[in-house]
């Protein structure tokens, strides 16, 4: 019954996400834009290096690609319903506060993956495009991307909402132009991560997946200390 009611909460996220096209644009354009950075660098790598820096790009582009929709996807869900009022309506409901902050999370989470997906495949289509022999993600970059990235993902959306339910709106805007800061910082250093010298291996991926489900499972631990009368003083 509790998995009803998230899922519930998630449908109607996802269809209110899908149906902004704004934010259903800007995150297409970002992921043919991730996609078409992949082309140049590829082409210029060297043929024995080229494997490698194709898997570097698919490791960091689709993490930071993934958790940058979580960021934008969040501002609408939690952020902007705080703000006009509409969290109030929802908080009448019989659900629990933990159930709609999870079925926030999962609806803004599977949009949020699916550009991240897409924009993995056309990785893959531009850079076999541009390059001589076949490039495809390896093991560990395939498990990193079924498994760390929606992990990560899901991470992001449950700590920015919670940051949300838990704030004013004063300090929930700080916090969202400092996230949107570091993220294009975190985009700055694309040159020191795609070099030849780093290969993704199965540790690296096991460790990322281990901090992301304990992370989730730490915030979803705190939004017990949510309540719904701290929610509404909070609104204004």
């Amino acid at each position: 019954m509790t998995l009803s009611k998230i899922f519930i909460v998630a449908k109607k996220e996802m269809m209110g996400i899908i149906k902004t096209k704004s934010q259903m644009l800007v995150g297409l354009l970002f992921a043919m834009w991730f996609s078409v950075m992949t082309a140049p660098v590829v082409k210029t790598v060297d043929e024995a290096a080229v494997f490698d820096t194709f898997n570097n790009l698919m490791f960091y582009f689709v993490l930071m690609l993934g958790i940058f929709m979580a960021y934008l996807f969040s501002g609408k869900v939690f952020f902007n319903e705080k703000r006009e009022g509409n969290i109030e309506t929802l908080l009448c409901t019989p659900l629990s506060l933990r159930q709609i902050w999870s079925g926030k999370v999962v609806g803004v989470t599977i949009v949020a993956y699916l550009i991240a997906l897409l924009a993995a495949v056309l990785m893959t289509i531009i850079a076999n495009i541009f390059s001589t022999s076949m490039l495809l993600p390896s093991p560990a970059i395939l498990l990193h991307i079924v498994l760390v990235v929606p992990a990560f993902i899901a991470t992001a959306v449950g700590l920015l909402g919670f940051g949300h339910l838990l704030l004013g709106m004063r300090e929930n805007q700080i916090i969202n132009i400092s996230i949107f800061i570091v993220i294009f910082f975190a985009l700055s250093l694309t040159k020191n991560v795609i070099g030849a010298g780093f290969v993704v291996s199965w540790i690296e991926v096991g460790v990322l997946l281990m901090v992301a489900v304990l992370l989730l499972a730490l915030i979803s631990y705190l939004t017990r200390y949510l309540s719904k009368e701290r929610i509404v003083t909070t609104i204004t």
